[in-house]
């Protein structure tokens, strides 16, 4: 068995528990304990047999179990533990990746390095005078320093890499936390290897170290604990309802009285973290796509819905107020000097992606670190003995700021040190400037109160992991946390947290702002069960179905809000593009017409009536309408196609020549343009003009059968302008063949 087929087991195993079908689990583990050559695990597996067996036996007897609930759900508990850890001694005996090698080398010095490291970490907990080293009192002393920075990379490996932690671990580690000697830095270290330890391997006991820091709320320590509660969350969801520790825990926090408005920060930028473009990229690449592909092929041809087309559809409805403000403790000022950095859309990602390659990232644990001038790991990039630059004042300057995250921060100072000694002056000099404008901004008495610099700490937060997930050399073999899905009603610790209506609705709008239209749509339709006579509620769902290609229900709750509100001109063109997306032409056509009384100057609504009344065959009315969006847009040449094929159909053949002419002065290789060329000319006995014109269209077509498709589609309108069945049969056998007149 290798690696993907043993986690392809754990996975079944973990499915079947999940579902119910803890017989097939059993078999699951059984094949485990055979994989793992471990037989001693056999006796744990009968013993939880042996429970199921008696939950099966007298769960249909006369007299019922009352704890029969706790025993099943202890016994799932148990057999998904026992399945852990079959799958990691599995995997740390076969595996080749990069962090079961350094596993194995962990386990092998384990003793050793445990007892020394965690023997450090208890003095530097506990003693005063040996904490003040961490403070700075004796970092010039030249042996004192690389001890402590070597204790702290065995110390974060050991929280990383052990699978359970023992009673001492906890207690030394519940005693960091309640520290005040502690550096805030080297706590926040630690909360990351907490983290990154339960993301690989599941222990309650971690969990409740994450709400241990939490509580603290020591600064730049407990956000960060916050963060590692929410992304463990996202992945054991589905544990939740097994640990009733867990969702004491999680009541417990909800009660603190600032909670919601935090976990709201955190979703809120893991979303925007994860990136706006991917939700964006699959409309344009994947919906769309697929929905056009439905469309009657007169609307390839014409190009009609492409005539005014800024973007697919209708725009939001511009009477929408902005109901989530993004950044509400933030002055304008602020917004407009680091929008985007602060937004969290991570403008310096792809700058700063080359820049990961320095020796300094080589351990994971930089990667987590904190940015912080003291940082002796980075002394020797500040000035060198033959430098006359000095980078500390600058570095002093980066420590205070909230635009970049801690990984470029690094990354900036030790890129900088490498560069030429004049490129250094001139390029300090600008960034000294550019960090004494932000200093000033931050420094102002209205801008930055508490809650704003705990966002920011989230903000640089998540980037630091996002750069880890996504920039590592070892980044296959870690699950990327964000592709995790923060499901605001299914997920057991976002739902115990976030409670109140504003504080949901918020989040919906930012979803909806940031066009993440699944997520919003959930919530809104949530909402709505509690406000029914909210319109805008209504708009807003029927968008995002819109959104997501569900135009049948977008239809419906389109009509919905204009039951509310008759006369809004907005929801009258919604219904009315809704209909016409659904060929529903008829309907399209009568919503049009009552938006064209509301507005009768607005070229779109008139340039949609024309395609409404073309699917509907009423060519001399739509060429009215055509020619009159001509008549007020001259620069528009698509509009010339639509009155091309009106005026061929309705025999003004000359007109139809003349408009698709022009068509391809601009555009030679148009296939269809082509095609109804030669029809024209065709119906005007210009029979060799016309072939000319056929042959070019064959070639523009990628293959005849596709030519021959759509020029039967025209076949009903060249027999009613008098061209002969039998010629036209004989024109495509004739075009077949490849060969001139």
């Amino acid at each position: 068995m290798d690696s993907t087929s043993v986690k392809k087991t754990y996975s079944s195993i973990s499915n079947s528990l999940h579902n119910r079908r803890v017989l097939d689990a059993i078999e699951g583990i059984r094949e485990l304990i055979t994989q793992s050559g471990r037989e001693y695990y056999g006796d744990q597996l009968a013993q939880h047999s042996l429970t199921y067996e008696n939950i099966l036996r007298h769960s249909f007897g006369k007299i019922k179990d009352p704890q029969r609930t706790s025993i099943y759900l202890y016994l799932k508990r148990n057999l998904l533990e026992l399945a852990d850890e079959l799958q990691e001694k599995i995997l740390t005996d076969i595996a080749a990746e990069n962090v079961y090698h350094q596993k194995k080398q962990f386990d092998r010095t384990r003793g050793t390095e445990r007892t020394q490291a965690l023997a450090y970490l208890e003095s530097l907990a506990f003693n005063k005078e040996l904490s003040s080293i961490l403070e700075g009192v004796s970092l010039s002393e030249e042996q004192s320093s690389p001890a402590r920075e070597e204790a702290l990379i065995k110390i974060f490996n050991i929280i990383w890499l052990s699978d359970k932690y023992t009673e001492p671990e906890i207690e030394l580690l519940d005693a960091v936390c309640d520290s005040e000697h502690f550096p805030w830095h080297d706590k926040s270290l630690i909360v990351s290897a907490l983290t990154l330890s339960l993301l690989r391997y599941f222990d309650v006991n971690k969990f409740l170290l994450l709400f241990r820091f939490v509580q603290t709320r020591e600064q730049y320590t407990w956000q960060r604990a916050l963060v590692g509660l929410f992304l463990c969350f996202l992945k054991y969801n589905d544990r939740f309802y097994l640990y009733p520790v867990l969702e004491e825990k999680t009541l417990e926090l909800s009660q603190e009285s600032d909670i919601q408005k935090n976990l709201e920060a955190i979703l809120i930028q893991f979303t925007k973290t994860r990136e706006t473009e991917s939700v964006s990229k699959k409309w344009k690449e994947e919906i769309l796509p697929a929905m056009m592909k439905l469309r009657p092929k007169i609307e390839e041809k014409l190009d009609l819905e492409n005539i005014f087309k800024d973007e697919f559809g209708e725009e939001k409805n511009p009477e929408w107020e902005t109901v989530f403000e993004d950044a509400p403790d933030l002055l304008d000022k602020l917004q407009e000097f680091t929008e985007m950095q602060m937004e969290g859309m991570d403008v310096f990602m792809s700058a700063f992606s080359q820049l990961k390659n320095f020796p300094f990232f080589q351990r994971i644990s930089n990667w987590f670190v904190p940015f912080y001038s003291d940082n002796q790991a980075i002394q020797p990039f500040l000035k060198s003995a033959d430098s006359d630059v000095d980078l500390s004042p600058l570095v002093e300057k980066l420590e205070k700021t909230y635009f970049m995250c801690n990984s470029d921060k690094y990354s900036f100072c030790i890129n900088l040190s490498l560069i030429p000694e004049q490129q250094k002056s001139m390029m300090l000099n600008m960034a000294n400037a550019e960090m004494d404008n932000v200093s000033e901004i931050e420094k102002s008495e209205e801008l930055i109160n508490d809650f704003a610099t705990t966002k920011s700490i989230y903000t640089q937060y998540l980037q630091d992991l996002y750069r880890f997930f996504k920039l590592h050399p070892w980044k296959k073999e870690f699950e990327d946390i964000f592709l995790l899905e923060p499901d605001l009603f299914n997920n057991a610790f976002i739902k115990n947290i976030i409670t109140d209506s504003k504080t949901i609705r918020n989040i919906a709008e930012f979803y909806f702002d940031k066009q993440f239209y699944p997520y919003a749509l959930n919530i809104f339709l949530s909402l709505l069960e509690r406000d029914k006579k909210d319109i805008e509620l209504f708009e807003k769902i029927a968008f995002c179905y819109e959104k997501t290609g569900d135009f049948q229900n977008a239809l419906v709750y389109y009509k919905k809000a204009e039951l509310i509100n008759t006369e809004r001109l907005w929801i009258i063109k919604k219904i009315a593009f809704c209909s016409k997306f659904m060929n529903r032409w008829d309907e399209a056509l009568s919503y049009y017409r009552l938006a064209e009384k509301r507005n009768p100057d607005d070229m779109k609504i008139q340039a949609n009536i024309g395609q409404c009344l073309i699917h509907l065959e009423q060519y001399e009315e739509a060429l009215q309408y055509y020619f009159k969006v001509e008549v007020l847009a001259p620069e528009n040449h698509k509009i010339r196609r639509p009155l091309a094929w009106c005026s061929f159909v309705t025999g003004k053949f000359d007109t139809a020549a003349d408009y698709l002419k022009r068509l391809l002065a601009g555009s030679p290789d148009n296939r269809f343009d082509l095609l109804n060329l030669g029809h024209a000319l065709w119906c005007m006995k210009e029979e060799e003009n016309a072939l000319e014109a056929y042959k070019k269209s064959v070639a523009s077509f990628k293959n005849f059968k596709s030519f021959e498709s759509s020029f039967l589609e025209d076949k009903k309108h060249l027999l009613k302008h008098g061209i002969d069945e039998f010629d036209i049969d004989l024109m495509i056998e004739f075009l077949k063949t490849g060969e001139n007149l």
